[in-house]
């Protein structure tokens, strides 16, 4: 067994079989796709006969030469009688993890090649499924975070297939060319866009130096990348493997100072990387003879990269859940200084800005409307006999009663001093207008209970309409406060602005 560093040029393997019964039907496969050229010369019989052509496939030769239709390579061995049997196998890869055969029954290899393609299937419909909804969620979010996601996602799959050989059997099988090139290319794209998104969902601008890093590790992906288009396979492959370990680590070391910064989303992040961790290890052992386990070495990296995939995606809901709570905190507390800003904090009327604000939608209809402004009369005595607390009182209940009065589409506002302001959302006849004048200004004079003393103020009211008498709240309010004036000299309570001299 060699393993990658060693594997840059032509390695020989000379494998002796030894046949007891009758007949035999096996097949001598690799360990891996990532084989550049691979030939397999025999089987020859004790006499130095050959009993089969030469098998010459690999990546740099068109799928179709693969026997078996098998995505690894192999050689069928049909052995005619007992006897020793000898296999000569020529191998390169500059990329291979490892350099290994293996013997097989070919029964029992068509059951393992067909449950593996059925696991394969799942991984691959977990991420395709994983990448579908994300797709349509970027769509509604516009989220750049989403967008690394997919491209993190896609290019996974699109590496797993290329590392299983199915991406040559049903995707680029007559492209030898790209079929050399994309084991290297594809990954490099995959750490590209697995660190951006690290980046995007850690928010590590907010660390600088780490930040720094992960764009450097992802300029080298993309370096990685770049030397496997030009065919350099043996240091793209190096460089991708310093960037999905640096990476890693660097990327784990930014979730844990973001989660506790309090960021809970981290966790996340951080039990995904824990779980292709513990994948890649697996495999690590069984390639060290550490454990025992076929399964976790033949699939072991596509489980940890659905899982990572999948616990991502849920780190992603639980961020845009986390976004979408704190822009709606946000709008709340716009919304309510936006308030605070157009209310009187003493009434809890509309002040003259939230006039204002309400009033133009209200006169842009150009229908007929009445505006109402309310001077007290009396009410610097009470301020200065009793003091500002007897006035802030007078005030409170004066303002209440108004809004009690009116209808729910009207607009009751205090300009500031002792003005308010009321206007009308649907006309009233003139002798409507004026009766209900008359019932805000009984309703003012009724007295107010400040710490057992009874205070009494009156108003005086002017009265303007639109469009007659003004179409801006500006025309109104100037109409309204001359002939407020008039009703305050004359004595009459109110006046309207059309009768003023």
């Amino acid at each position: 067994m060699l393993r990658h560093g060693e594997s840059a040029r032509p390695y020989w393997f000379k494998v002796q079989l030894e046949q007891r019964a009758e007949t035999g039907d096996w097949v001598l496969a690799t360990q891996t796709t990532a084989l550049k050229d691979v030939r397999f010369y025999g089987p020859f019989d004790a006499t130095g006969r050959t009993l089969a052509p030469a098998v010459h496939t690999g990546l740099s030769q068109p799928f179709a030469t693969r026997p078996l239709v098998s995505e690894r390579y192999l050689m069928r061995l049909q052995l005619p009688g007992p006897g020793t049997y000898t296999v000569y196998a020529r191998l390169v890869g500059e990329t291979a993890p490892l350099l290994a055969l293996s013997a097989w029954d070919t029964a029992e290899y068509l059951q393992w090649r067909q449950h593996k393609r059925l696991f394969d299937g799942i991984c691959y419909g977990i991420l395709i499924a994983l990448l579908v909804y994300n797709l349509v969620l970027a769509g509604i979010f516009r989220d750049a975070t989403y967008g690394f996601y997919i491209g993190q996602c896609a290019f996974a799959l699109l590496t797993l297939a290329s590392f299983n050989g199915h991406a040559a059997h049903y995707l680029w099988g007559h492209w030898p060319w790209w079929q050399e090139r994309g084991n290297v290319v594809l990954p490099g794209l995959w750490l590209i866009f697995g660190t951006l998104f690290a980046r995007s969902f850690l928010d590590t601008r907010r660390l600088p130096g780490l930040d720094r890093l992960l764009l450097s590790l992802a300029l080298l992906a993309a370096l990685a990348a770049l030397l496997g288009l030009g065919g350099q396979f043996s240091t793209a492959q190096t460089l991708n493997e310093i960037v999905s370990s640096a990476g890693a680590l660097l990327a784990a070391v930014a979730a844990v100072v973001i989660l506790r910064s309090g960021f809970k989303p981290a966790q996340w992040y951080l039990g995904g990387q824990a779980l292709l961790f513990l994948s890649v290890l697996g495999v690590v052992l069984v390639n060290w003879n550490v454990i025992d386990a076929p399964f976790l070495l033949a699939n072991g990296l596509q489980i940890g990269v659905a899982a990572e995939m999948v616990v991502f995606a849920i780190a992603l809901s639980r961020r845009i859940s986390g976004l979408r709570t704190s822009q709606t905190a946000l709008r709340l507390h716009a919304a309510h200084l936006a308030e605070a800003a157009a209310t009187d904090p003493l009434t809890g009327l509309a002040n003259r800005s939230g006039l204002a604000q309400k009033s133009t939608q209200m006169l842009a209809d150009g229908a007929a409307h009445a505006l109402m402004l309310l001077d007290l009369d009396r009410f610097k005595p009470i301020n200065d006999a009793h003091g500002h607390d007897a006035g802030d009182a007078v005030l409170r209940a004066v303002a209440a009663r108004l809004q009690a009065a009116m209808r729910a589409g009207d607009i009751v506002a205090r300009l500031g001093g002792d003005e308010f302001v009321i206007l009308l959302a649907s006309p009233l006849p003139d002798d409507q207008l004026e009766a209900l004048a008359r019932r805000l200004e009984a309703a003012v004079r009724q007295p107010v209970d400040f710490q057992g003393q009874a205070l009494t103020v009156g108003a005086s009211t002017g009265i303007a309409r639109s469009p007659q008498d003004g179409r801006t709240l500006t025309e109104l309010m100037r109409s309204a406060d001359q002939a407020m004036y008039q009703a305050k000299q004359s004595g009459s309570g109110h006046a309207f602005w059309g009768a003023v001299p």
